[in-house]
C-alpha cells in the first residue's frame, strides 16, 4: 500500500502561531528610531497586521485530476484471507495499476502539518506538495478501486480539519492590529524616553561638521525620510531637484496598497467620481510624505494632476483617468509627456477601469503604449495589474524616465443597487 504522511499531526498550530507573531513585534523593536516617532501607527500597524497574517489553506477540490494509471506490479500480502498467499510476511505481487490524484489548495502549506486546538484523533494522509495535495491510488487488475469516492473522503476529511484550523488562525489573525498597535506604542514609548534623556547630557552627538550630507528636495520628506545617496562636498555644484528611486518606488507601493484597499471595497467607491478618488489617493500619499513647511507634500493642478514641485520644477506626477479606450489612454500618456521644464522626473498613471474585463483592458493599453511613438523599452511591472516602461522625452529622444501604469479595478454601481 502507497504510504502518506499524517496530515495536521507534526506539530501544534496556536503555538506556531504565537510565534510567527512575535516576529512582527522584533521587527518594531529593530526599526529606525526615527521611523518609530513619525510613522503613522494605524498604517504601520495595519501593514504589519497584512505582512505577519497566516492564510489558512482551501482546497479547490473541483479542479482535481488525476495521472493516467501505470501498470505496476502490487504487493497484495495484505490481502492473504481472500488470496492464496503461503507467507504474508514477505511480499506477494500481482499485475495492477497506480495513479496519482492531485487536489489544488491556496494558502500556507505548513497548516497541513500542525495540530489545531481542536483534533481528530484518526488525522487524514495525503503527500503536501506546494500548490497541492497529492492521493497514490494502488490497486491489483482484478479489484479496482473508487478513485473518485477514495478522492471525495479524503476531501471530506482534510476540509474538517482544516476548518478547525482555520478557527485558530482567524483568532490570531484578528490579532495582529492590536499586537502591532501595542508593540509600536511600547516602542515609541521607550525610544522618547531615551531621547529626552540624551537631550537632558546638553552635549551635541557626534563631533562637529560630521552632518550627513543627503539630498532629497526639501518638497517631500518622507516618514521617516529616505536614505538618499550622499553628494561630496569636493563638488561645488547646485544640487538639482532629484526623486530618489527609492522613495519614487515607495510611492508607488502606497498607491498599490491603496488600489488593494479600493478593489476589496467595491461598494464604496463605486459610486466615487474622477476627482474623490485622487483626493482618496492624496490622503493616502500625505500620511506618508510632508510637504516643506506643511504636512501635505502632494498637491493638485487642475482636475487631474497629483504632483510634487520644487523651485517651480515638477518631481513626480501621477496622472488619473477613468478608462476610456485606448485612444484614451493615449491622450493621457501624451498629457503627461506634454508638461515641460521636467527634469529627472518619474511618471505615473493611475487607470480606474468600470470595465468588468480587466485582463482584456490591460493587454490592449499595453499594445497602445509600445506603439507610442515615445515607448523605449519595458520593465518589470511589480504586479499583472500594471505595466512599466521607459519612456523618452518628445524633442530629446536620449533623456529617459520611468512610467509605471496602475489599473484599478472601480465597477460601476449597479442601477439597482
Amino acid at each position: 500500500m502507497p504510504h502518506h504522511d499524517l496530515l495536521f499531526y507534526s506539530g501544534d498550530l496556536r503555538a506556531t502561531l504565537e510565534h510567527h507573531g512575535q516576529g512582527l513585534v522584533s521587527e518594531v523593536d529593530a526599526a529606525p528610531e526615527d521611523h518609530v516617532l513619525q510613522a503613522d501607527e494605524e498604517e504601520w500597524a495595519r501593514a504589519l497586521a497584512e505582512r505577519y497574517s497566516v492564510e489558512a489553506p482551501e482546497l479547490l477540490a473541483d479542479d482535481a485530476w488525476m495521472n493516467p494509471p501505470k501498470d505496476v506490479q502490487v504487493d497484495v500480502s495484505w490481502d492473504h484471507f481472500n488470496r492464496a498467499i503461503m507467507d504474508p510476511s514477505r511480499p506477494a505481487y500481482v499485475p495492477g495499476h497506480r495513479t496519482v490524484v492531485h487536489i489544488p489548495f491556496t494558502g500556507d502549506k505548513s497548516v497541513f502539518s500542525l495540530q489545531a486546538s481542536t483534533r481528530s484523533l484518526s488525522p487524514p494522509r495525503a503527500d503536501v506538495a506546494n500548490g497541492e495535495l497529492r492521493l497514490v491510488v494502488e490497486y491489483p487488475s482484478d479489484s479496482p478501486r473508487d478513485i473518485k469516492a477514495e478522492t471525495a473522503g479524503l476531501v471530506s476529511q482534510v476540509n474538517q480539519s482544516l476548518a478547525w484550523a482555520r478557527a485558530d488562525i482567524d483568532q490570531y489573525n484578528g490579532g495582529l492590529e492590536g499586537k502591532a498597535r501595542a508593540a509600536i506604542q511600547t516602542r515609541r514609548q521607550r525610544v522618547e524616553r531615551h531621547r529626552q534623556h540624551v537631550e537632558a547630557t546638553g552635549l551635541p552627538v557626534g563631533p562637529p561638521g560630521n552632518r550627513a550630507k543627503t539630498y532629497i528636495a526639501e518638497a517631500l520628506v518622507r516618514r521617516p525620510a529616505p536614505v538618499v545617496t550622499s553628494t561630496p562636498s569636493s563638488q561645488p555644484i547646485k544640487l538639482e531637484p532629484v526623486l530618489a528611486d527609492e522613495v519614487f518606488e515607495h510611492i508607488l507601493e502606497v498607491i498599490r496598497l491603496k488600489a488593494v484597499g479600493i478593489e476589496r471595497s467595491p461598494k464604496t467607491y463605486a459610486g466615487m467620481d474622477e476627482e474623490a478618488l485622487r483626493t482618496d489617493l492624496l490622503d493616502a500619499l500625505n500620511t506618508h510624505y510632508r510637504g516643506q513647511g506643511t504636512a501635505e507634500a502632494f498637491n493638485v493642478k487642475g482636475k487631474t494632476d497629483i504632483l510634487v514641485r520644487h523651485e517651480g520644477n515638477n518631481l513626480f506626477i501621477g496622472e488619473c483617468k477613468f478608462w476610456s479606450g485606448a485612444k484614451g489612454f493615449v491622450e493621457t500618456v501624451d498629457q503627461l509627456l506634454g508638461y515641460t521644464a521636467w527634469r529627472d522626473t518619474k511618471l505615473a498613471v493611475i487607470m480606474f477601469v468600470r470595465e468588468r474585463d480587466l485582463t482584456t483592458v490591460i493587454e490592449r493599453a499595453r499594445e497602445a503604449l509600445e506603439g507610442h511613438d515615445q515607448f523605449v523599452s519595458w520593465s518589470d511591472a511589480a504586479n499583472e495589474t500594471e505595466l512599466r516602461a521607459v519612456v523618452s522625452w518628445p524633442g530629446d529622444e536620449r533623456r529617459h524616465a520611468d512610467l509605471n501604469v496602475f489599473f484599478i479595478s472601480t465597477p460601476a454601481k449597479s442601477k439597482s443597487a
